[in-house]
C-alpha cells in the first residue's frame, strides 16, 4: 500500500514539474496534462519559464527531476536517432551538481555499510566533501594506516528513487509504444530497459570498484594513465573507497591555462593515446570521459574517475571500425560500405553502390579540410546518420563510443588546438590490426582453435558414457554376443587411437602452416609438418586396421 502511495506521489511530481515547464509533446498528446498545463499558465512565473525554447524547458525539468531524470538525459543526448539535434546538444549541458547533504547522514551509511563509526577506519575524515553530484559525494580521508583517499558515499534512499523512477519510465514507455503508433520507431520500451541496466549498475559500487580494478590491471604498464587502487576492506555497495589522486581537473586546466610545468602537447597525446588503447586494446573503454573525471599529475600523466559507465567492443567490431576508419581515411568507400554490410550493419540486400556513394557524399567534403582538422568522432557521428537511412539498427555500444571520442576530442583540442587524432591513432590502430590480422594473429587464433579441438576430443568418450546411460535408464536393452562385444571394443579402441593421431597431425600441420607464412625459419615449421605428416600415416593405419 506504501509503494503504491509512494507511486501515485511521485507520479504527481513528475507531471507536475513538466506541465510546469510545458514539455513538449505531452501536452498536446494528453488532455489531462493538457488541462494541467493551461492552469499552471496562469501564474507569471510559469509564464515567464516558458519562453525559453523547448529544448531549454526539457532539460530544467530534467535538472528538477533529480537524479535518474538526469542521467537519463544524459544517456538520451548520445540517441541522435531519437532527440532531434537541438536538443541532444542541450541534454549534454546537464548539470549534476547538487547541495551535499548532511555530515551525519554520511556517518550514518558508514556505521551502517562498513560495521562501525568513521573513526573505527578513517584516522582523518574531512566532513566537507570535495565534489557533490545527484547519485553521491566524495570525502578525503585518511585511513588508520596513514593512506590518503576519496571516500565516495551514495545519497541516502537514492537506491530507492532510481528504482521508484524506473518503474515510471517503464510505464510511460509502455504508454507510448501502445498508444503512439508514430513513436514506435523510437522502441522506447527497449531504450529505457537499456538505460535500466546501466543505473543500476551506477548505483551499485562494487560493480564500479570492480571496474576500477580492470582498468587499473589494463593500464598497470602504461605511463599515459594511472587508474587509484581500490580499497576494497573499506567498500561497500554504498560507499567506495579510493586511493587520493594528487591532479588537477582538466576543466581547469583549459579554463586557466597557468600552470607552465605542464606541457599541453603531452596532455593531450595521452589523453588520445589512452583511449585508443582502451578502445583497440581492450575492448572495455571509460565511456564517461568528462572534464570533471579527468585529471592531471605533476608529470602530465592523466587519471580517471568514476567508473559508473563503461563501453565494450567486440573484438569483431573492433576490426569492422578499424577497416572503416582505415576506409575513410584512405578515401576508399568501396571498403566503407563494405565493412559495414559484411558487419551486418546494415541488411545484406543493401545495395552497394548506393551505400558507396552516400559514403563518398559523406567523406569527401570532410576530407577537403587539414587532417589535423577532421573530428574522428564527427565522421562517425554522420556516419550513423547516413545508415540510418539503409536500415542500420541502433548500435548502443558504437553509440558511446562516438560520444566519447567527440567529448575526449574537444577536451583534446581546449588543451592543444593543433592536436591531430589521425596522426596519433593512425600507428595504434595499424599496429593493433597488424597483431590480430598478420601472422601473429593468426597464430595466436590457431592456438586458440587447437585448444578447442583438444578440449573437443578429450569429451568424445564422456559422451558415449553418458549416451550409455541415458540409453539404460530410458530401459533401452541391446543384447550383444560376448565374441561380438570384443569387435566392438577393439573397433572403438582403434577409433579413439586414430581419432587422437588426426587431432595430432591437424594441429601440428596448423602450427607449422602459421609459423610458414609468418616468414619463421624452416628450422621451426618443417619438425612441425614432419611430425604432422608421420601422425596423419599413423591414423589411416589404425583406420584401415
Amino acid at each position: 500500500m506504501l509503494g503504491h502511495y509512494r507511486s501515485i506521489l511521485r507520479l504527481f511530481m513528475i507531471a507536475k514539474i513538466l506541465a510546469y515547464y510545458d514539455v513538449e509533446p505531452l501536452s498536446t498528446l494528453f488532455w489531462p496534462f493538457h488541462l494541467l498545463t493551461w492552469v499552471m499558465a496562469i501564474h507569471p512565473a510559469v509564464r515567464r519559464a516558458r519562453r525559453e525554447s523547448p529544448q531549454v524547458r526539457l532539460r530544467k525539468a530534467m535538472e528538477e527531476l533529480g537524479p535518474t531524470f538526469i542521467k537519463f538525459g544524459q544517456a538520451l543526448s548520445t540517441r541522435t536517432e531519437i532527440l532531434p539535434e537541438e536538443f541532444s546538444v542541450e541534454m549534454k549541458k546537464l548539470q549534476d551538481e547538487v547541495p551535499p547533504f548532511p555530515f551525519a547522514q554520511v556517518e550514518e551509511i558508514i556505521q551502517k555499510d562498513l560495521g562501525g563509526a568513521v573513526a573505527q577506519f578513517f584516522r582523518v575524515f574531512d566532513p566537507h566533501p570535495v565534489a557533490s553530484a545527484s547519485m553521491a559525494q566524495v570525502h578525503r580521508a585518511t585511513t588508520l594506516t596513514g593512506r590518503d583517499v576519496a571516500v565516495k558515499v551514495m545519497r541516502p534512499n537514492v537506491i530507492a528513487l532510481v528504482e521508484l523512477d524506473i518503474r515510471m519510465l517503464t510505464t510511460l514507455a509502455d504508454l507510448v509504444d501502445t498508444y503512439l503508433a508514430g513513436w514506435k520507431r523510437l522502441r522506447a520500451r527497449q531504450v529505457v530497459a537499456e538505460f535500466a541496466r546501466s543505473i543500476r549498475n551506477e548505483i551499485n559500487f562494487q560493480i564500479e570498484a570492480s571496474r576500477a580494478q580492470k582498468f587499473r590491471e589494463n593500464f598497470k604498464n602504461d605511463r599515459e594513465m594511472r587508474v587509484p587502487a581500490v580499497i576494497w576492506s573499506l567498500s561497500t555497495r554504498r560507499v567506495l573507497t579510493l586511493e587520493w589522486i594528487d591532479g588537477v581537473p582538466i576543466d581547469e586546466l583549459t579554463h586557466h591555462p597557468q600552470n607552465d610545468k605542464l606541457d599541453p602537447v603531452t596532455i593531450s597525446h595521452n589523453i588520445v593515446t589512452s583511449f585508443f588503447k582502451q578502445v583497440f586494446r581492450d575492448g572495455y573503454f571509460h565511456a564517461d570521459q568528462h572534464p570533471g573525471n579527468i585529471f592531471v599529475l605533476a608529470d602530465g600523466t592523466i587519471a580517471i574517475l568514476d567508473f559508473g559507465i563503461i563501453g565494450r567492443v567486440t573484438r569483431e567490431d573492433r576490426l569492422v571500425l578499424a577497416r572503416i576508419l582505415q576506409g575513410f581515411l584512405q578515401r576508399d568507400y568501396r571498403l566503407v560500405a563494405q565493412m559495414h554490410i559484411e558487419a551486418g550493419y546494415v541488411p545484406r540486400h543493401t545495395d552497394l553502390d548506393a551505400f558507396e556513394e552516400a559514403c563518398q557524399m559523406l567523406g569527401e567534403p570532410i576530407f577537403g579540410q587539414p587532417l589535423k582538422d577532421i573530428s574522428i568522432g564527427k565522421l562517425l557521428a554522420q556516419l550513423f546518420k547516413v545508415t540510418e537511412q539503409f536500415d542500420m539498427p541502433v548500435q548502443p555500444h558504437l553509440l558511446l563510443l562516438q560520444k566519447t571520442m567527440l567529448v575526449l576530442e574537444g577536451v583534446g583540442r581546449e588543451i592543444n588546438p593543433d592536436l591531430n587524432m589521425w596522426e596519433l591513432s593512425g600507428p595504434l590502430i595499424r599496429e593493433w590490426m597488424s597483431d590480430h590480422l598478420g601472422p601473429k594473429g593468426k597464430f595466436s587464433e590457431s592456438k586458440e582453435n587447437i585448444k578447442k579441438l583438444y578440449h573437443a576430443a578429450t569429451l568424445i568418450p564422456e559422451v558415449i558414457v553418458d549416451g550409455m546411460e541415458r540409453l539404460s535408464q530410458d530401459h533401452f536393452h541391446i543384447r550383444i554376443h560376448p565374441s561380438t562385444m570384443e569387435g566392438l571394443e577393439d573397433t572403438l579402441s582403434r577409433g579413439f587411437r586414430g581419432q587422437t593421431w588426426a587431432v595430432i597431425g591437424g594441429s601440428l600441420f596448423m602450427g607449422g602452416a602459421v609459423l610458414a607464412l609468418g616468414g619463421f625459419s624452416a628450422w621451426w615449421y618443417v619438425p612441425a609438418m614432419s611430425v604432422a605428416g608421420v601422425s596423419y600415416l599413423l591414423s589411416v593405419r589404425q583406420g584401415l586396421r
